[in-house]
């Protein structure tokens, strides 16, 4: 089908809920959606301006195929289903469990150990996570054997029961030695079983069994059992501390927290259990805002509905989220029983959702490339400016003088978004004396572009309004030569505002981040490097006249004093004898007057 042919069949489709899919040449299902009215959600991907992903999706589309279904819910599980079951490319595929590794107990084991494995299996085990990476998940292994002195040797128990002697760690106390030939079995399961409340994050459970026994061995005069039990009951106090408690949040509840930043977005997701964090999990994801706004609905379904063991009572979102009730009702035939979503907007439930929030943003950052940045703002610049692609060469001109005097111009080159520090150029007004901006321009633009070897820039910014934009395109007319002008025009605190094109018109930067950071270094730039060439000129007419200015002191010996002492400073600071090996005496002497008089 060509892209006509879809438009035409999306505008057949029927007024009524449903799942749509693309096909592409080879039968391959590569988008899956839902919309509560299909022929309304389905013509908007024919509409102008869509997003680049949108745009691609349209071209490898071949077929458009739609299932009609009793309602909006039914059609959001039969969406959840069959992107499951197709993974099409062009839908938003949350990462599977590898990469973020689980801890599997198999709890059927005489002597059960810690595993880190990459996913879950349907074997019977319990399996705790996922956790934001390898070295977490061990990092959580050592803290809990540590605070219950289990064994983390290679013996294999009941194997090498009662072979050898204990090692160190038993000696030593730190662990309680289950490899003794006299050691209780039982003793094992028991401190094992207390490892997994840890890992259920059901500190205080723990903390009140041990504290009971504890004191059942002190009325039971066994003073060393209480002490070992006091020890052990510090040991996971102390851990416990170590975490996040969130206690005015009972239940099971998740901070579903996320950030956008100009070239990807990622969420994260802390789990709460009995008030401490059990898991956590970040990941970033290549959209735009809109996109990933447009996408968070199916996101989050996607997250839980792969292990609907995961989900919680409650899920925190940054927002309100768009089809909330739908989403939870879903859930909640998934667990069994219900799960309800919130946007705190104070409070602990606050505290806790802006933890996730800042991983997120923590995400954003680590895994954005300067370079991708610089690809973003040069596609948004090409296309506020109406050009067929992003600008990879972009020159600018500022002028600059002080009330007319020393009236210089910069020009500034930037290549693929970075300075090109060999384009840039430095010219001097020669035409006329005084201030006129635009005719400075003028005679820039026409002598820059005047040389053979100089080629016109994929986009040519000018510092100003729309006259000194009409000034540029005018004088590249008079050379029979054209490229997009705009002007940069700053706002009453002289920061970048707009672009402005010859007749006026403005086109706003704000709706565009990454444009408007790739506009304002370069008008930064060319006003920095205008700025120091001018003040470089009023320096040495300066220093000119502060020679020529003493009688006697010509062009002549203005360069004979300056080429000997190197500069006017210097000259300021010669006795008379060593000025006079420079120049007539009587000069020296004057020249010496002059600056002690200073």
């Amino acid at each position: 089908m060509t892209e006509n042919e879809l438009r035409e069949k999306a505008l057949s489709l029927p007024y009524s809920p449903g799942v749509y899919f693309y096909r592409d040449a080879a039968g391959t299902v590569i988008y899956i959606g839902k919309a509560k009215i299909l022929k309304n959600r389905v013509t908007q991907y024919f509409h102008s301006n869509r997003p680049p992903k949108t745009e691609l999706m349209i071209r490898r589309a071949q077929s458009l195929e739609y299932v009609v279904t009793a309602d909006e819910f039914e059609a959001l599980v039969l969406e959840s289903t069959l992107i499951k079951q197709y993974k099409p490319r062009y839908n938003i595929l949350l990462k599977d469990d590898k990469g973020y590794p689980f801890i599997r107990v198999d709890r059927g084991a005489a002597y059960p150990r810690f595993e880190v494995v990459n996913r879950r299996a349907d074997d019977g085990a319990a399996y705790y996570g996922p956790y934001g990476g390898r070295g977490v998940a061990f990092g959580v292994i050592d803290a809990v054997t540590a605070a219950l002195a289990l064994p983390t040797c290679s013996r294999v128990f009941p194997r090498d029961v009662g072979r050898g002697r204990p090692c160190l760690h038993a000696q030593t106390g730190r662990c309680y030695g289950p490899c003794r030939a006299d050691a209780d079995p039982a003793e094992y399961r028991r401190r094992f079983d207390r490892a997994l409340l840890i890992l259920d994050g059901r500190y205080a459970e723990l903390l009140d069994a041990l504290k009971d026994e504890m004191q059942a061995a002190s009325d039971a005069l066994a003073f060393e059992r209480a002490a070992a039990l006091r020890d052990r009951w510090r040991a996971v106090n102390a851990l416990s501390e170590k975490q996040k408690v969130f206690t005015d949040l009972p239940g099971d509840v998740d901070a579903f927290g996320w950030y956008c930043g100009q070239v990807r977005c990622a969420f994260s997701v802390i789990s709460l259990h009995g008030g401490v964090i059990c898991r956590t999990r970040t990941e970033a994801l290549s959209l735009s805002p809109a996109e990933f706004s447009a996408a968070l609905p199916q996101l989050i379904r996607q997250f839980y509905a792969a292990a609907p063991d995961r989900i919680p009572d409650r899920i925190l979102v940054t927002s309100p989220l768009d089809e909330a009730e739908l989403t939870a009702r879903y859930f909640s035939g998934l667990r069994g029983k219900k799960t309800v979503f919130a946007a705190p907007k104070r409070g602990v439930a606050r505290r806790l959702l802006t933890m996730a929030e800042d991983n997120a943003h923590r995400e954003v950052s680590r895994t954005t490339e300067a370079s991708e940045l610089r690809s973003l703002s040069l596609t948004e610049l090409g296309r506020l400016c109406g050009l067929d692609g992003p600008p990879q060469v972009v020159e600018s001109f500022d002028i600059s003088h002080t009330a007319g005097a020393d009236n210089v111009a910069s020009l500034v080159r930037f290549r693929a978004g970075r300075p090109e520090k060999s384009g840039y150029r430095r010219f001097r007004i020669r035409s006329f004396s005084g201030q006129d901006d635009c005719r400075s321009m003028a005679e820039v633009v026409t002598r820059r572009y005047s040389e053979p070897e100089a080629a016109l820039p994929d986009l040519l910014l000018a510092d100003g309004g729309a006259a000194q934009t009409e000034a540029v395109c005018a004088a590249l007319e008079s050379l029979g030569k054209s490229c997009p002008v705009f002007g940069m025009v700053k706002d009453d605190r002289h920061r970048t505002r707009a672009l402005v094109d010859r007749s006026g018109r403005e086109i706003a930067l704000s709706g565009s981040p990454a444009a408007f950071s790739l506009v304002a270094s370069i008008q930064d730039e060319v006003h920095r490097f205008a700025v120091t060439y001018h003040r470089q000129r009023r320096s040495a007419r300066l220093t000119t006249s502060a020679l020529e200015s003493i009688p006697g002191v010509g062009p002549a010996r203005r360069a004979a004093l300056l080429k000997a002492f190197g500069s006017v400073k210097a000259v300021g600071k010669a006795d008379v004898e060593s000025l006079s090996a420079v120049v007539p005496r009587s000069v020296a002497e004057a020249v010496y007057r002059r600056f002690r008089a200073q």
